[in-house]
């Protein structure tokens, strides 16, 4: 049985661009592993097309990249994709918001024994250098905070729990930490984004079952 994946990637904005530019990889690392990989880019992160294919394919992963609030999750535009209202389309399935608040009501109410939902409980920080908007992947800066983040994805395509993919991803941001305090005198932003990278660990949550996984073909 092939394992699918759905994932969101606007572009409408600096935010969303670097997520999306940065989720390129996840996906390349997810087709290494023979999951079929279903790719709403720009345009096609819209409530419409998400529903239709979750409903369609019905995936074991779907990872969400976008603003948010408590209670849902934004595409293309910022129109709502998943809501308390359409949350149901998540039951049965492990999914990752990379997304700022949706883990403290929309992630709860993903509670089956057969759904997961890792996600950010407060806003999800990241820091970049503008000079770098056309080109995100060169921003080495805000690479410590989405490589981090993306060890979530990594660690369930390799097989791992929702609960250890949370905590790899932690393990990466405690990692990015340790290595950013003998520079703070050296580097003007260590501190800002030692405490960022620690605010974003702290608040990353497992809502549902921890102990889902996924299997490649």
């Amino acid at each position: 049985m092939t394992s699918r994946m759905i994932i969101t990637r606007p572009e409408h904005d600096p935010g969303t661009r670097y997520l999306s530019c940065w989720s390129k990889g996840i996906i390349k690392e997810a087709k290494k592993k023979n999951i079929d990989v279903t790719d709403l880019h720009k345009e096609k992160a819209t409530k419409r097309e998400l529903e239709g294919r979750l409903q369609k394919i019905s995936p074991m992963l779907v990872v969400l990249n976008g603003h948010g609030n408590d209670e849902c999750v934004f595409g293309h535009d910022n129109e709502v994709l998943i809501s308390l209202k359409n949350s149901h389309l998540l039951n049965g399935k492990i999914t990752y918001a990379v997304s700022c608040n949706s883990a403290k009501k929309l992630g709860k109410s993903c509670d089956g024994q057969d759904t997961a939902y890792i996600g950010y409980d407060e806003k999800f920080v990241f820091n970049l250098e503008r000079r770098y908007l056309s080109d995100p992947l060169k921003d080495q800066r805000a690479a410590q905070f989405l490589h981090a983040s993306n060890q979530v994805v990594l660690s369930l395509i390799k097989g791992h729990t929702a609960e250890e993919s949370s905590r790899s991803s932690k393990r990466f941001f405690r990692e990015a930490i340790l290595k950013l305090l003998p520079s703070a005198d050296n580097n003007p932003h260590a501190r800002e984004d030692a405490a960022d990278l620690f605010w974003d660990m702290n608040h990353q949550v497992c809502e549902g079952n921890g102990n889902l996984f996924i299997q490649s073909a």
